[in-house]
């Protein structure tokens, strides 16, 4: 069973100012598997148009996420520790998958403020 809620999490940080400011422009589906599930946000424009957990084929995503529940435990931690702190040190130093295509550059800061907020999200009331 997930510990986190993706889906919901994703509606939440549309409200988030630095999100929602960082996803501008963003047209296409973000897909994130965490848990043993995968949540696609699809959007237009900047704007959500829809989050579910979905099988979306890769190829029809720009963004991809994806590690091992040991991975989003330690990324996700309130306090994580070094090179879990964001997703490229995560990627580059334990393996976090991601996709390498230049919407995933360009929205990196939209995804790591994602990242703190499915953190604070996890952690809250703990």
């Amino acid at each position: 069973m997930a510990s986190i809620h993706l889906a919901s999490s994703i509606t939440h940080a549309m409200d988030d100012p630095e999100f929602s400011r960082e996803m501008r422009y963003f047209d296409g589906r973000l897909k994130i598997g965490a848990y043993g599930e995968e949540t696609v946000a699809e959007f237009h424009d900047g704007k959500l148009a829809q989050v579910a957990v979905e099988d979306t084929p890769d190829a029809d995503c720009k963004i991809i996420i994806r590690g091992t529940a040991e991975l989003w435990d330690n990324l996700l931690a309130r306090y994580p520790v070094p090179f879990y702190q964001c997703l490229q040190t995560c990627n580059i130093k334990h393996g976090l998958e991601m996709s390498t295509t230049n919407e995933t550059y360009a929205y990196l800061p939209a995804l790591n403020r994602l990242v703190q907020i499915l953190r604070a999200d996890k952690n809250e009331g703990s």
